[in-house]
Order: C-alpha cells, then structure tokens, then sequence
C-alpha cells in the first residue's frame, strides 16, 4: 500500500493507531484536535515543573549523586492516549522546526519505536506529500501511511 492523502471532511475518521502533528502554535490541526483532547495540549505547554530547592540540590551535590529530576525539555514531543477521544489509540505532538527532512526522522524514530502501528501525519503548513515521501525513504522503503494537509 503506498502514501495516501486524506481529505479535511476525512481527517479526523478512524484508520490509524497513531496520529503525529506539529506543534499547537504550528497546525491549526493541532488547535482542532486540542479540543477533542479536553486541551491536553494547551495545558502541557503553559506547564512548569518546579524547581528543586537549593537545599536539596546541594546535599545530591556534596553526596556526589545523581540528581533525580530530569526536566522535560521544552522540544521534546508530547504523547497523549486518546483511545477514548479520538479514533485513534495515540496523538503525538512533534514541535515543528522548520526542517520537513529533521521532523520526519522523529517522526519515523517515533513510530518504529511503537513497534510500527498504522500512522498518520498531519503535515505542518506549507508542506507538501512529496517532500515528505522523499524524507521517508530515506528511513524506510515502505510508505504505508495516510497524511493530512494543512
């Protein structure tokens, strides 16, 4: 089966396990299934882990451990279990960078991860399906996905 391209009235149907947007400021798609998501999405990014206490941060310090808060980076992608929201089993914000060839290696090391599941990718504006099949073959032979346009 080879890449097929959904319409806007089809985005949203049942097909694919896993769905991979770009970031909320990027896609209006992300904005659109925000609000499926209860606004997960709009939450996760005005989130701020609080910081550990200078006190603490100066016993790891003289115990020469390893400090145990790691803090998400702010470029890392979001997952969300939407089985009960969406058609789907899991929605993925990837922040977008600019950079179709950088976004669809995370893309295709997201999704190889997940041991494969059907894909679709909700292009980020201004994209367009052959950039993106290009970019992929450079991971993967197989084009085994649907993708949306902005």
């Amino acid at each position: 089966m080879a890449l097929s391209v959904l319409s806007q009235a089809s985005a949203l149907n049942p097909g694919s396990d896993l769905w991979i947007v770009p970031d909320l400021e990027k896609s209006p798609w992300t904005a659109k299934l925000d609000w499926y998501l209860n606004f997960q999405v709009c939450k996760s990014s005005r989130h701020h882990s609080p910081a550990i206490p200078a006190f603490v941060e100066t016993v790891v310090q003289e115990a020469e451990l390893e400090s145990p808060f790691q803090p998400a980076t702010s470029s890392a992608p979001l997952m969300i279990a939407s089985e009960k929201l969406l058609p789907n089993k899991w929605v993925v914000v990837l922040p977008w960078n600019g950079d179709l060839a950088a976004w669809t290696a995370e893309v295709f090391d997201i999704w190889k991860n997940l041991k494969e599941p059907t894909l679709r990718i909700f292009l980020p504006p201004g994209q367009s399906t052959g950039n993106l099949q290009i970019a992929w073959q450079a991971h993967h032979p197989a084009q085994d996905f649907t993708v949306v346009l902005d």
